[in-house]
Order: structure tokens, then sequence, then C-alpha cells
């Protein structure tokens, strides 16, 4: 059976690919939690409450559906300018 990865190490790395390198602050605010207590949840000091869990879990959801509708944008806007370039 494959073993689980600890609540706090999968906040730590979601936090550095939703938000970047110093992602945790960004997702602390959106996730409504204090940027403490999220230094002490990603440094296995503090134990991450369902409720917290629950709130970063909203957060990192919301957070890929505008990473999505970016790529979508990103994605209409390259192809406009490829197209431009071939008249």
């Amino acid at each position: 059976m494959a073993k689980r990865i600890p609540r706090h190490v999968k906040i730590a790395t979601a936090a550095v690919v939703a938000f970047g390198d110093r992602g945790h602050s960004k997702l602390a605010e959106a996730a409504g939690i204090s940027r403490q207590m999220m230094s002490f949840i990603v440094n296995g000091d503090k134990p991450v409450t369902d409720d917290v869990y629950r709130r970063v879990a909203g957060a990192l959801s919301k957070e890929a559906d505008r990473m999505a509708n970016a790529g979508r944008w990103l994605d209409k806007m390259a192809l406009q300018m490829l197209r431009e370039l071939e008249d």
C-alpha cells in the first residue's frame, strides 16, 4: 500500500506550484489563514486541522480554475499572433 504524504508537505508543495517560490504567503491569504499559521504548517510545527485543510483545498481549486482560464486566454492570444504573421 502506498504511503500517505503528510498534509503539511502537500500544502507546501501545492503553494509553490500554484503561486511560485514565495507562494506560502499567497496561499495563506487565499485560504484565509495568517502567514504565521501557514509558516507553522509548512514547517511541520502545527498540525493541519480539517478546517484549514478544507480552506487550502478550496483556495487551490479556485487558483487552478484561474490558471486554466489564463492558459486558454494565452493560447488564444498566441494563435491570433501566429495568424497575424501569416497575413
